[in-house]
């Protein structure tokens, strides 16, 4: 009897492209799927975790962090095709921050031991490791800039460009952008650590006369003219 399709498999995910093809149905078959839904935590902040390689299949994740005032900040989003938790396989595999599924989510496991296996034979998945942790220290340092900025408009400009950058975004027409990532505006003002009324009110303005971009409900930007967002991180 064949065994019933998982809803992801490494064959879809760049991390693992350049493995043959007996090489990647291994370990493939080491490999399990879980499904979240929308608003599923998938683990909390310094909870224990398993000794697992994760990925994001399809959907959304949210990283966010809890200060000791009780704050929480939206520390990064993880959209599909992006590997998460790696820093808790190497420090004391305790979760660093919370993590929750924004929308239904399907994450790809790969337990520690079967990867590690695959290493000494393929160690560009090593090199692929490593590129993942420069990444999270370039998205803290741009955190940190971002943050450290007076101006809320620079902090949200930034957060915008950065988004699209790294989530992508599709043709809307008249050379306008559609962002794949959904920044909604609560998502936002968490992000740069501005309230929800002066996220509203920027988006309000800049959805204005001259309109630099638009806001639909849920989240969903299109941008329309990013030299002039481009102009808000210097003031312009």
């Amino acid at each position: 009897m064949a065994k019933p399709s998982k809803p992801c498999s490494l064959h879809e995910l760049d991390f693992f492209k350049g493995l043959d093809e007996q090489e990647l149905r291994d370990l493939d078959e080491r490999s399990s799927c879980r499904r979240y839904d929308a608003g599923e935590v998938l683990f909390h902040e310094r909870e224990p975790l398993a000794a697992k390689l994760r990925f994001v299949c399809s959907g959304q994740l949210q990283i966010h962090k809890s200060a000791a005032s009780g704050k929480e900040t939206i520390v990064r989003l993880i959209r599909p095709g992006e590997v998460f938790a790696v820093a808790a396989l190497f420090d004391r595999r305790i979760a660093p921050a919370t993590v929750t599924a924004t929308v239904p989510t399907v994450v790809l496991e790969i337990p520690l031991e079967d990867f590690q296996a695959h290493l000494t034979r393929y160690p560009m998945l090593a090199i692929k490791l490593l590129a993942a942790f420069a990444q999270r220290l370039k998205d803290l340092q741009e955190t940190l800039h971002t943050v450290a900025s007076e101006r809320a408009r620079a902090r949200l400009a930034a957060l915008i460009l950065r988004t699209l950058d790294r989530g992508g975004g599709q043709p809307a027409g008249d050379g306008a952008i559609r962002l794949n990532t959904r920044l909604p505006h609560a998502v936002m003002s968490r992000m740069i650590g501005i309230t929800y009324e002066e996220c509203v009110r920027i988006i309000r303005d800049w959805c204005h006369d001259p309109a630099i971009l638009t806001y639909q409900r849920g989240g969903v930007l299109t941008l329309l003219d990013r030299d002039a967002l481009e102009r808000e991180l210097v003031g312009g």
